[in-house]
């Protein structure tokens, strides 16, 4: 299939770079914002915002948002639409198979679930299995999620299905020779520490986690915000910087920390399935991955091959073996060497042969 033949959907984030590199075989794919994403930028009436809610369960109904979508499709003789992130893509998707019933239907799970609640979690799986039905394939993370989906019924098992470990474009991945690592045991937390945002859940308060780390005597390097400014002499907050920039500052550490206050969640599947975007970040700035051993099935199905792991069962655990620093050096060439094999590009076979496999 020819790459103007593939429309992507979704919002407008480093994932739609990552599928342009898997592809898009040098160029740039045809693109589509997500409904959410189109009228974002369009703000909109109290009703116009309530029509859209209800479009969430509905599919889709915007006069304007799908003439521009079929306008899109018509003139650039798509054949195939990958939609991305999320749940946002969905009700679209129901919209698409209505307005263009030949169109191949391909869903990228992402993230999912993205509630961390009962009733949230009840009301997305209803959409997914809503959304599935439309599908003629659907790409997983990891074999973890694909799991969950069979097993909560959220897609049909004869749906055509992927494994796609997602990776960033290997023009995002840290260059040059490896840098010296810092003399003290350390790590960079790539995650949220803005908890006043009105995106932030309760999965990003990690400041539970970084006062044991700290009080370990372990350096701990993250974004500045004012919920973690205390003046702390262990903690190392630098400014928010572009993906590229922090990729390049990472490798300087011994380990990127991937955790969640999962204890203040009353569900969890997201944190267990999911690939996070700070993952990817993490093996394309080629840096051993510090995470607790309870818990993160996909992340660690994803790492099954990566030879910088480090799984701890307490801070104490974790400091002894930052402490052995010969070991950490070993770890780290090790993380160093394999980044090359966690790129975009490398995907595009897979990915490519499947959505020609649809027919």
């Amino acid at each position: 299939m020819s790459p103007s033949a593939i429309t992507l959907l979704g919002p407008n984030i480093e994932h739609r770079r990552s599928l342009d590199a898997m592809l898009g075989r040098g160029g740039a794919l045809n693109w589509l914002p997500d409904s959410s994403t189109y009228f974002r930028s369009r703000g909109g009436s109290w009703l116009q915002r309530n029509v859209r809610r209800l479009d969430r369960v509905l599919g889709t109904r915007s006069p304007d948002y799908l003439a521009h979508v079929a306008e899109h499709i018509d003139a650039q003789g798509v054949e195939t639409v990958v939609a991305y992130w999320g749940t946002e893509p969905l009700p679209d998707l129901l919209a698409l198979r209505r307005i263009r019933p030949r169109l191949k239907l391909v869903l990228m799970v992402l993230c999912y679930p993205v509630a961390l609640d009962d009733g949230g979690i009840v009301r997305q799986n209803w959409l997914m299995r809503r959304a599935t039905r439309v599908l003629d394939g659907i790409l997983f993370p990891d074999e973890a999620m694909r799991a969950h989906f069979l097993s909560e019924r959220l897609c049909p098992p004869e749906l055509p299905s992927l494994i796609l470990p997602p990776c960033w474009p290997a023009s995002f991945q840290a260059a040059g020779s490896r840098p010296a690592l810092h003399a003290q045991p350390n790590l960079i937390f790539t995650g949220r520490t803005d908890l006043s945002s009105a995106t932030i859940h309760a999965a990003d308060d990690m400041r539970p986690l970084m006062a044991e780390i700290l009080a370990a005597g372990i350096v701990l390097h993250h974004a500045k915000s004012q919920e973690t400014d205390d003046g702390h002499p262990m903690r190392r907050p630098f400014a928010s910087m572009p993906q590229p920039e922090l990729i390049a500052m990472m490798p300087r550490h011994d380990a990127s920390l991937i955790a969640y206050n999962t204890a203040a969640c009353r569900r969890d599947e997201r944190f267990r399935l999911t690939v996070p975007d700070r993952l990817i970040t993490s093996v394309a700035a080629g840096v051993p991955v510090a995470v607790p051993r309870e818990g993160y099935e996909g992340l660690k199905q994803y790492l099954a091959d990566y030879p910088g792991l480090i799984e701890f069962g307490s801070v104490a655990d974790l400091r002894r073996q930052l402490a052995d620093r010969p070991w950490v050096e070993s770890l780290h060439e090790q993380a160093w060497a394999a980044r090359s094999r966690y790129t975009a590009e490398a995907q595009g076979p897979a990915l490519s042969a499947f959505l020609d496999g649809l027919g």
